[in-house]
């Protein structure tokens, strides 16, 4: 059997050995010397899917590529996708306090001009460059053979095994790592169901919450503070994906014409907690 014969029929296993390989790929470099501080790359994701759907005929690449250009989406969602992890922060910060940490002085919230910035990078790096492939490649696939729970469960895996060197190295905590990380997972899936398979909108949540947390919040805070903040993320994360779940997004799937590249629909569903 020929490589493009194997990823043809392996389409979920190929992608996420690929993905790894190009992920870490600055480790395999590091092991040679040629990198000092290796950690993931996250752009890795998206030449994985690209090879992958390649591999998978014409057709697929060509449906896979129409829907990375579809960005379009009511400007509400856009919004969520940008103000809702900035809102969760902040409220796991005022959770903190209460369990003794400091709040963030004038001097380090003087910053904030610095996330807007951030999050246009991190739109670059782990929207664009993850969450084409996770979300925009892999989550149709999972959600069509099998529905929400398993492919919230295989999708979970990916996303935990690929970050784990950041976990081995101690550059992402263990529960971040593994349960933030599942978390964060059922509730994007639920965003991009919800919203007829919009993955740019997991791709603006992504950088949100890396902007907001690891980029400012998370390092206002050192020590057991940190600890209990990334306890809390990954809390209030698994809160929030449980009630959505729970709230009749086990039951959601994406629009036929997602498949094809076709545009979805333009009234998504909008998730209710109630």
């Amino acid at each position: 059997m020929t490589p493009v014969a194997v990823v043809r029929r392996f389409p979920i296993i190929s992608f996420v050995v690929l993905a790894c390989l190009f992920g870490w790929a600055p480790y395999i470099a590091g092991g040679f010397g040629l990198w000092s501080h290796p950690e993931n790359l996250p752009l890795g994701p998206l030449p994985a899917a690209l090879i992958v759907a390649a591999c998978q005929g014409r057709s697929e690449l060509r449906a896979w590529g129409r829907r990375l250009r579809k960005w379009g989406a009511a400007p509400r969602w856009y919004l969520l996708a940008l103000v809702a992890p900035a809102a969760l922060q902040v409220l796991i910060v005022f959770i903190n306090h209460g369990l003794g940490a400091p709040l963030p002085t004038a001097a380090q919230l003087g910053d904030w001009p610095q996330v807007p910035a951030m999050i246009v990078v991190f739109v670059v790096l782990v929207g664009i460059g993850e969450e084409a492939g996770w979300m925009a490649f892999a989550a149709p696939i999972l959600l069509r053979r099998h529905g929400m729970l398993v492919a919230w469960v295989l999708a979970s895996a990916m996303r935990i095994f690929w970050h784990l060197p950041l976990m081995i190295n101690g550059d992402l905590s263990w529960v971040l790592g593994t349960v933030g990380n599942a978390a964060f997972t059922m509730v994007m899936l639920q965003v991009f169901t919800a919203s007829g398979g919009r993955w740019t909108l997991v791709a603006s949540w992504h950088a949100s919450l890396n902007a907001f947390g690891g980029g400012f919040f998370f390092q206002m805070v050192t020590g057991d503070d940190r600890a209990h903040l990334e306890l809390l993320m990954a809390g209030i994360y698994t809160v929030v994906a449980a009630g959505l779940y729970l709230a009749g997004g086990r039951h959601r799937t994406l629009p036929d014409s997602y498949e094809r590249g076709t545009e979805p629909s333009q009234e998504p569903v909008t998730p209710q907690l109630t």
